[in-house]
């Protein structure tokens, strides 16, 4: 007898489910995405123990008719496509019909569902892929899923989920994610019945990025916009001091997708070189536009990597997009304001209640639908809708009539609408309630006030001409410490670092100077003889042209020995072979193949021989520096990252020395 066999559905479908179905937050992706390709402008999600023992996920998008709802769980089920062709074109989220068969069979699944048209609405149960019960329900327009025992029949896949608060935190970072590529769509996130997060859907990306990650991130951020050869991106680049040790704060969305691309994080921080210290990694939500022909998102089970046909113009793209914000904003620092130290996650705690203003109101006594479980019972919860104001608020605060009116397990299961209720038609009517899903009381027409900079899509970013005109019209005040200028211009008070400052112009002009055939060296008058090893003899000879660009006049003296005649006219005296060797070594250490040079070289150079802190400057030499600096590309940091100017109002002086509150 042969050994090979057909599998069964049943297991084929679970094997599939591991591909697909990692862990609760693969459940909330995909069935959020689903609402999102079904036109749903609100999607709630709610989940107890991290998603493992409860998922809901309601939108009041376009629903499904009664005869599709079993159908949509079979494998590669979609309405997406017809056939292969339909692939080039796609801008849905998903299109394999692979991800509800997947998750049936692992879970015990239910789902309620009501398109526009239909006077009623289909409930189905499923367990395990199979089908329990289908029958008719009252209830509002749209889809709620409701997952249960996530796993149960596969304890494999359930031994490797992690604690219930991990498992939470990879579904608020979907849940982020989802909201940031839609801004468009109101997100509610429910967790344990508490409220995380609540956008306000109205189509302001800098709104999301308010309600997620706080007031003062949003503050910190500055547009960006670029187009280039059919490929464009938008969204927002954090200013340097938002910058972090890891790369927890960047989200890059293609169409609409979040995605992942080594090359295109490489060409963020290209951009950000110099201007952010080094092992820190800059802010950002990119929302890049490309012709689907133009890439694949199906080369990985959950779509996260591209593959770009042209991926060196997506790059270009973005490396001009960010650069072109970050030069065409002022990047001088606010000296620290008062009541800005508070961590990420205690203000997302904050947001999640205070940022979005929403009224929200919570019956009294909790519901609990058929497993006997709570849930938060306030109709109005769902809709920042006091509940005082309400003309029915009896029908929904009132113990015995909500009992009443509440249908078996149908509690929770009417969309992004009717959050922890299910009402048939005949009880909806009694109650007054002819419009299920209160359009008019939604989120999206809230506009969140930042503070007197930041409101709405406007961030309140100075532009660079702006601050480099005051800058240049200031007046100086003197030193601080023979290290820190002081400069004033109104009520501004401007810190300026001389050896930051001394040390981006002279990187700057060393950049300059290797596009153009200009000596710029200075003889010495006792010539260097620099002894080396072979390898190191090699090397310099092979770079010497480029040395010579630098400044640098050098030649073979004997075996393995180098004679440098002059050095760059930057250094003011007492170079000696120890710098030399210093350069040399860094830049063996550094170099790439078909690199000029390497921007380490640069660096060093520049902060080699720089004006030093404790140095006396007469006004003279204070206005030639700040003249100059004001001439170049990046004058706000120097090249390690660290900020060269500073700014204090006048009113946070006065603020620091409580003259004012």
């Amino acid at each position: 007898m042969g050994k090979i066999v057909i599998l069964d559905e049943k297991t084929a479908n679970q094997i599939a489910a591991g591909e697909v179905i990692e862990r609760p937050a693969s459940v909330v992706k995909e069935m959020a995405e689903n609402a999102i390709d079904a036109g749903a402008d609100q999607i709630t999600i709610e989940i107890r123990n991290g998603g493992i023992s409860y998922i809901r996920v309601s939108d009041n998008g376009h629903g499904m008719e009664a005869d599709d709802v079993e159908l949509a769980f079979e494998r590669h089920a979609t309405s997406k496509i017809r056939r292969i062709e339909d692939l080039e074109g796609l801008s849905s989220m998903g299109f394999r019909g692979e991800a509800l068969a997947s998750i049936a069979s692992v879970s015990k699944l239910e789902v309620i569902t009501k398109t526009e048209e239909a006077h009623t609405g289909t409930s189905l149960l499923m367990e395990g892929g199979r089908v329990v019960s289908v029958k008719q329900t009252g209830c509002p327009k749209g889809t709620t899923f409701i997952v249960r025992d996530l796993f149960y029949n596969t304890p494999a896949r359930y031994k490797f989920l992690k604690k219930d608060s991990t498992e939470a935190g990879y579904v608020a970072d979907i849940i982020e994610r989802l909201a940031l590529a839609h801004p468009h769509i109101s997100f509610k996130f429910i967790q344990n019945n508490q409220p995380r997060l609540h956008t306000p859907g109205n189509n302001d990306l800098l709104s999301v990025i308010y309600s997620i990650y706080g007031k003062d991130i949003a503050r910190a951020v500055l547009p960006v916009n670029y187009k280039s050869g059919g490929y464009s991106v938008s969204g927002f680049i954090g200013r340097p001091e938002i910058a972090r040790g890891n790369r927890t704060w960047q989200s890059v969305f293609l169409n609409g997708r979040y995605i992942k691309n080594r090359a295109i994080s490489a060409s963020v921080e290209e951009a950000c070189k110099t201007i952010l210290m080094q092992k820190k990694f800059p802010f950002y939500v990119l929302i890049l536009t490309a012709p689907p022909e133009s890439f694949d998102v199906n080369v990985h089970p959950q779509k996260l990597e591209v593959r770009f046909s042209e991926e060196n113009q997506v790059c270009s793209v973005v490396y001009h997009g960010v650069k072109s914000a970050l030069t065409g904003a002022s990047l001088i620092r606010d000296f620290e304001k008062p009541g800005t130290t508070g961590t990420h996650r205690q203000e997302k705690e904050e947001n999640s209640s205070t940022s979005v203003k929403e009224s929200i109101a919570i019956a009294k006594e909790p519901a609990k639908d058929s497993a006997g479980e709570e849930r938060p019972a306030g109709i109005m919860q769902e809709y920042n809708v006091d509940v005082r104001s309400f003309p029915y608020k009896a029908a929904f605060n009132d113990k015995e009539n909500h009992n009443e009116n509440v249908k078996g397990d149908n509690a929770g299961l009417t969309g992004i609408g009717f959050r922890g209720q299910s009402y048939t038609g005949q009880s909806i009517t009694e109650t007054g309630l002819t419009d299920a899903r209160l359009k008019g009381e939604s989120l999206k027409d809230t506009q969140i006030n930042f503070d007197d900079t930041v409101a709405g899509s406007d961030t309140g970013v100075t532009s660079r001409d702006t601050s480099l005109t005051q800058l240049k019209a200031a007046q100086i005040v003197g030193q601080a410490f023979d290290t820190y200028i002081l400069m004033q211009y109104g009520e501004t008070l401007f810190i300026i670092d001389q050896h930051a400052a001394h040390e981006r112009i002279r990187y700057e002009n060393l950049k300059k100077r290797l596009s153009t055939s200009e000596n710029y060296s200075q003889g010495m008058l006792e010539p260097l003889i620099v002894k080396l090893s072979a390898r190191e003899f090699d090397f310099a000879m092979e770079k010497q042209s480029t040395f010579s660009k630098l400044g640098f006049e050098m030649e073979a003296f004997g075996h393995n020995t180098i004679i440098v005649r002059s050095v760059p006219d930057l250094y003011d005296g007492g170079f000696g072979v120890p710098d030399f060797l210093d350069i040399l070594d860094r830049w063996m250490k550094t170099n790439t193949e078909g690199a000029v040079i390497s921007d380490e070289i640069l660096y060093l150079m520049s902060c080699k021989g720089a004006l030093k802190a404790n140095k006396a400057l007469s006004k003279e030499e204070i206005s030639g520096l700040v003249e100059s600096l004001c001439e170049m590309e990046n004058p706000w940091t120097c090249v390690h990252g660290r900020p060269v100017i500073i700014k204090m109002s006048q009113k946070d002086l006065e603020k620091k020395f409580k003259r004012i509150v």
